[in-house]
C-alpha cells in the first residue's frame, strides 16, 4: 500500500512539474509573439493641439483640397474643424467651430477671389493668422499651401517673420508650388548647385527676404514629374518647385520628394494617397 502512495505522489510531482515548464514555454512564445507585433506596428500620429491651415491654389475652391482633408481626417485622426472664407473686400466668414482640445485640427482658408495676386493673399493670410491669434488663441500652426497657396504661404512668413502679432509657424508643407516661375522646358531655369541658373523676380525677392524666416521652422517641399520628357507636373516645372532648397537653407529642417507618373500631374498631387501619407508623417509623425 506504502508502494502504491508513494508511486501515485510521484506521478503527481512530475505532473505539476511538467505543467509548469509547459505553461513557462507557452508564456514565453506568447510574450514574443505581442513583442513582436508591437515593433511591427506603423508609428501612430500624435495628437497635437496645433491646427494646420489649408491653402488651395490659383482658381481652387473648396474641392481644391477637400478630398485631401477628408482622407487626412479619416488616416490620421486628425479633426476638420473652420472653414474660413475670404471675402473680396477682406473679411471674413467663418464656419464651423474650434475645440482647442481637439487633435490634429484642420481649417480650411478659401479666397473668394481665387484669381487674386501673391500680395493680396499674403494680405489676407495675415488677416487669418491674427484673428485666430486674438479671437482663439491660437498661438502656434501648421500650413500647408497647393500651387499659388503654396507661394504666398512662402511670402508670408518673410512678411510676417518672427512678428508676435501672429501665431507662430512650425510646419510648412509645399505641393506643386513655382518659387521661381512657370517655364516649362526651358534650360536656362534649371538648378545648379548654387541656385536657379535663372532667377524669377518672385525667386530673387524671396531669396533677398530668406533672412526674415523664423530659424525653427520646418519645411517638406513636394514636387512633380509627370514622367513625359517635361520635367514638371504639367503646370510647374520641378526645378522651380525644388528651388526652394535655396530660399530655406537656413532653417531648422528641410525636407523635398519628387513624385513621378500620372498621378504626379499639378491636380493630381493632392488627390495622391502616397502624398497624403508623407504629408501626415511630416506633420504629426515625425519629430522633424
Amino acid at each position: 500500500m506504502k508502494k502504491i502512495i508513494f508511486l501515485l505522489l510521484t506521478l503527481g510531482v512530475l505532473f505539476l512539474a511538467f505543467s509548469f515548464i509547459f505553461m513557462t514555454a507557452d508564456k514565453r512564445v506568447t510574450d514574443n509573439k505581442t513583442e513582436q507585433a508591437v515593433k511591427a506596428k506603423p508609428d501612430k500620429p500624435r495628437e497635437i493641439a496645433t491646427p494646420t491651415l489649408f491653402v488651395h491654389g490659383y482658381a481652387g475652391t473648396k474641392n481644391s483640397l477637400g478630398g485631401m482633408i477628408k482622407r487626412l481626417e479619416l488616416q490620421n485622426d486628425a479633426t476638420k474643424s473652420l472653414v474660413i472664407t475670404v471675402k473680396s473686400d477682406g473679411t471674413l466668414d467663418i464656419s464651423g467651430s474650434y475645440d482647442k482640445f481637439s487633435h490634429n485640427p484642420l481649417i480650411q482658408i478659401l479666397f473668394e477671389n481665387n484669381k487674386s495676386s501673391m500680395v493680396n493673399q499674403t494680405e489676407w493670410l495675415e488677416k487669418v493668422t491674427k484673428t485666430l491669434k486674438s479671437d482663439y488663441h491660437i498661438n502656434k500652426i501648421n500650413a500647408l499651401g497647393h500651387s499659388m497657396g503654396g507661394v504666398s504661404l512662402v511670402n508670408y512668413v518673410e512678411q510676417t517673420g518672427s512678428d508676435n502679432r501672429f501665431p507662430t509657424l512650425e510646419k510648412l508643407v509645399l505641393i506643386g508650388a513655382p518659387l521661381n516661375g512657370l517655364e516649362i522646358g526651358n534650360a536656362a531655369y534649371e538648378l545648379s548647385a548654387t541656385g536657379p541658373k535663372t532667377e524669377s523676380e518672385r525667386y530673387a525677392n524671396f531669396i533677398k527676404q530668406k533672412a526674415h524666416i523664423p530659424k525653427s521652422l520646418e519645411v517638406f517641399n513636394i514636387a512633380g514629374d509627370k514622367s513625359d520628357g517635361t520635367k514638371s507636373d504639367g503646370s510647374v516645372p520641378v526645378s522651380s518647385a525644388l528651388s526652394g532648397k535655396f530660399i530655406f537653407s537656413d532653417i531648422l529642417n528641410y525636407e523635398e520628394k519628387l513624385f513621378t507618373g500620372s498621378d504626379a500631374a499639378h491636380s493630381q498631387l493632392h488627390e495622391n494617397p502616397e502624398v497624403d501619407a508623407v504629408v501626415g508623417d511630416f506633420l504629426w509623425v515625425s519629430n522633424g
